[in-house]
């Protein structure tokens, strides 16, 4: 029986309910020495070899008293909706578009004033442009193509809050009028003949096109832009293009000024030296990024001064004028891009009619409001880029 004993042991433990009652009871005796000790009682049975194996037995064959329930964790309900997320804070607007009729090949300015809005942005032809801060402004200048259709022309002005979160979207309309574009006619010889080359107009559109479409995030100019040139203008922007009196083709995306070789081409405004190089319709130019998605250009100089990447302030020299390209004399051909979009340069250079971010707008001519914007609602541009 001793081997018997000793086997079972070394296989299995003791029974946990009867080793904990015999530690319990040494402990109780062991942490209460004040106490006089009892009279002695009858000796707890111990439990037999036999009574010892029967349990383990019972133990191994599953009759065993079973654990104590735990109550489980309550399951989340899966029809019940998730608590809604908190309501972004009301955005307070004031959205003006200036002008609200626009001529083929303008520019016009849309601004929202708001005191909590954190960005805006507008969806023009298939486009999605990003607005400009300055102080409690956010603003664009929008471009309308020499071409475009006549009558309303939609936006999609798109506002956040200040942590990023939609919170107002507003839907316009502006008015395109019509610019009644005259025709001009060029005569061009042999030698010219391949400004209507489509490689020769691809090759010139695609060194244009990968400037232009970048921008930097801040305005670079402010108010109206000086001639570039002291030359008399000779063709202005849009004229319907007759080349060696044939059927118009194109238009003309520019302002030409006449000059003599040589002679001194200016920065019209603040900005900063994008590309110098040469095409071979143009010839020779400079691309400004004047900040906002606005450019200007120069072409057919005999010279460039600039140097790309650099800084350039209003009257700083850019080149001087030539006839490089194809061209048929000296003269400057200058343009005012926006968005990738040649507009009139004519607009820039008057100070009436210049747009101007920073202009301070009647609170009541709003062409949109929001319910919480107030008359003291900021109407200007904290401060004034320059």
């Amino acid at each position: 029986m001793a081997v018997l004993f000793t086997r079972a042991f070394a296989l299995r433990p003791l029974p946990l309910l009867i080793a904990l009652t015999l530690l319990s009871a040494a402990i109780l005796a062991a942490c209460d020495p004040a106490t006089p000790p009892a009279a002695p009682a009858a000796p707890p049975s111990q439990p037999t070899v036999d009574e010892i194996l029967a349990l383990d037995q019972a133990q191994s064959e599953g009759e065993v008293t079973p654990a104590p329930e735990v109550e489980a964790a309550p399951q989340p309900d899966p029809d019940q909706e998730d608590p809604p997320e908190p309501a972004a804070p009301a955005v307070e607007a004031l959205v003006f578009v200036e002008p609200q009729q626009v001529r083929q090949g303008m520019s016009f300015l849309v601004v929202v004033d708001s005191p909590n809005a954190g960005a805006a942005s507008v969806a023009l032809e298939g486009a999605f442009l990003s607005f400009i801060r300055e102080g409690g402004r956010l603003f664009t200048i929008l471009p309308v193509d020499a071409e475009a259709p006549l009558g309303p022309l939609s936006l999609l002005i798109s506002i956040a809050d200040g942590e990023g979160r939609p919170a107002l979207t507003v839907e316009l309309e502006i008015e395109v009028l019509p610019a009644n574009w005259p025709v001009e006619v060029v005569e061009i010889d042999d030698e010219n003949s391949r400004l209507l080359d489509p490689e020769v107009i691809a090759e010139d559109l695609a060194v244009r096109s990968g400037v232009q479409f970048s921008k930097s995030p801040v305005r670079l100019w402010s108010g109206f832009f000086r001639p570039p040139t002291a030359g008399v203008i000779t063709s202005t922007f849009g004229v319907r293009r007759s080349y060696n009196f044939a059927e118009p083709v194109d238009y003309h995306t520019g302002m030409d000024h006449a000059g003599a070789l040589g002679e001194l081409v200016v920065a019209p405004n603040n900005g900063i030296v994008a590309w110098t190089g040469e095409t071979e319709r143009r010839g020779r130019g400079v691309i400004i990024d004047h900040g906002g998605g606005l450019f200007t250009t120069y072409w057919h100089l005999s010279s460039i001064s600039a140097e790309e990447g650099n800084p350039i302030n209003r009257g700083d020299v850019l080149g001087r004028i030539g006839s490089t390209g194809l061209s048929t004399g000296p003269h400057l051909h200058w343009e005012v891009v926006v968005h990738g979009v040649a507009v009139d340069p004519i607009q820039w250079i008057r100070e009436q009619e210049v747009p101007d971010p920073s202009a301070q707008f009647d609170p009541s001519q709003a062409i949109y409001r929001t319910e919480g914007a107030v008359d003291d609602t900021p109407t200007g541009a904290a401060t004034d880029s320059g």
